[in-house]
């Protein structure tokens, strides 16, 4: 009897879905962007003209990035486009072109050998950080060491321009800045061996709404263009050359996912109640003001959370940017209004005079410990914000808190920004809720305590999740703990639940737990 022939054996592999939904379409391999980099030693008279060279290699790399920035401001809309800005500051980061040009004197060394060798570095400091957000900007130095590269050695930057219709795209890792760019009219969706939950990739595939999984290793190693694929972003579940019973049932479950948007958008008007008649508010968590049309597709009630982290991403944003933004929002949120979560970075990322980089920013001056410390800046964000909830219901939601003293603090600055724009007569709307995210063990033990404080909670279940169980949800080795139904997180859930009855106050929840 005739074996079937092995390299058309169906495979599987199960890795970390970014986007749900279901794609079936033909592979289409991106080689890894980084390729070798070889090193030779200069003579020392060679090295002034290396210098400059690699300066050269700055500026249009540099002029890339401003190019392909109004690409994708062109398709995708501005906000869609802050990769670039942090690319941007990257390439134009002093400090950064100074380490590679001391590493080239120093060394005597290629500018090509300088570039990897300080960005391989900077990549293992975010490779240690244990926050999944943060740990993923990794993927912005090697975005940008790539670009470097390329301009040094004279290659173009790199284009999908060979890309059939009803391609799904297979990585190594697929860069933030290729991602943006993608051909949405031909790309079904994509997988990569590597990345996270959190990587700008992942949040560019939810921006543009396609299939994504990541975290599949050897994939770009075993897989062929023009194979068959499926990549299912609900289940993290990719299938290399299915089998025709598969794809019949995975062509049925698109149907039904085809069904099930439209059956979503029919019941949109019917009241959101559980199954024993307890009546629930289905609110949309939001990254980017662009996200503001397709929940009011859905009829949701207002913002339950709105990240601002994003208006962060090319450096401080001024008072008047920030209101224009909180404005925009407070608007379209309609009567149930909008919860702003006050920025929750590190001082890295805000790029701060004189922050020095920590071991763990995760668990180091973040959030509300960081708006507490540099106090102007975050005034400036408080300021903002009540203004602009003059023009629509707005809350103030303040994350990482870990004790009562940092909620009373927090509201003090709160109230002394309310006098301030009373005095200078601005319009503002005063006595805005202020609410805290629980997500932290800490907040759990005193959610007694802090809910005397607060007007509201917001469990973050997928940051509380990751630490009661100390499980990184980013981590393909151990993303199969990650389980909001662990009974550790089901009492910690109650706990909070019971504490915001006693008090009186509404609790939000937010994360995969809602969204399930």
């Amino acid at each position: 009897m005739k074996q079937p022939n092995r390299k058309n054996r169906e495979v599987r592999w199960e890795g970390i879905g970014v986007c749900q939904g279901v794609a079936i379409g033909k592979a289409f391999l991106v080689d890894d962007p980084r390729g070798r980099t070889v090193r030779f030693t200069l003579a020392t008279a060679q090295v002034p003209a290396e210098l400059e060279r690699f300066r050269t290699a700055l500026q249009l790399a540099q002029q890339q990035v401003a190019e392909a920035k109004a690409r994708v401001q062109a398709t995708l809309g501005e906000e869609n486009a802050f990769i670039f800005d942090a690319h941007l500051l990257m390439l134009q980061d002093a400090h950064l072109a100074a380490q590679i040009e001391t590493f080239i004197q120093d060394n005597q060394a290629n500018a090509e050998w300088a570039v990897r060798a300080v960005t391989n570095h900077l990549r293992e400091l975010y490779a240690q950080v244990a926050d999944d957000y943060l740990r993923e900007r990794g993927s912005d130095v090697a975005d940008v060491a790539t670009r470097l590269l390329k301009t040094l050695m004279g290659s173009q930057t790199r284009e999908l321009s060979d890309l059939a219709d009803h391609s799904i795209i297979i990585a190594e890792d697929l860069l933030p800045s290729v991602a943006a760019e993608l051909d949405t009219n031909r790309v079904l969706g994509f997988v990569t061996n590597v990345g996270g939950w959190a990587s700008h990739t992942a949040i560019i595939a939810r921006s543009l709404n396609l299939p994504a999984v990541v975290g599949v290793k050897d994939l770009s190693r075993r897989a062929r263009s023009g194979e068959t694929i499926i990549v299912d972003g609900t289940t993290g579940t990719v299938i290399l050359r299915p089998s025709p019973e598969t794809l019949r049932f995975y062509t049925e479950q698109q149907d039904l996912q085809r069904q099930q948007q439209l059956s979503w958008v029919e019941e949109r008007d019917l009241p959101a109640v559980t199954r024993d008649g307890q009546h629930i508010n289905l609110r949309a968590n939001i990254e980017l003001l662009e996200e503001i049309e397709s929940f009011q597709r859905f009829n949701a009630v207002g913002v339950g959370l709105y990240r601002s982290e994003f208006l962060y991403s090319h450096g401080l944003p001024s008072e008047d940017e920030q209101y224009a933004a909180y404005k925009l929002l407070a608007e379209m949120s309609g009567e149930a209004g909008a919860s702003v979560r006050t920025f929750d970075l590190g001082g890295d990322k805000l790029q701060l005079e004189g922050f020095k980089p920590e071991r763990n920013p995760a668990l180091g001056l973040r959030a509300i410990r960081l708006s507490l410390a540099v106090e102007e800046i975050f005034r400036t964000q408080i300021r903002a914000i009540l203004r602009a909830s003059e023009h629509g219901k707005l809350r103030i939601l303040l994350p990482f808190i870990s004790n009562v003293d940092e909620l009373r603090k927090a509201k003090e600055i709160i109230a002394s920004c309310e006098r301030e724009l009373r005095e200078a007569k601005i319009k503002h709307a005063e006595d805005v809720e202020i609410g805290v995210m629980i997500e932290i063990p800490a907040a759990v033990i005193l959610a007694d305590a802090i809910a005397h404080e607060a007007d509201f909670f917001s469990l973050g279940t997928n940051d509380l999740t990751q630490s009661l169980l100390a499980v990184d949800r980013g981590n393909e080795n151990v993303n199969a703990l990650f389980d909001c139904l662990h009974p550790a997180v089901l009492r910690a859930i109650k706990a909070v639940a019971e504490a915001a009855a006693r008090q009186k106050i509404p609790l939000n929840v937010c994360g995969e737990m809602a969204s399930n």
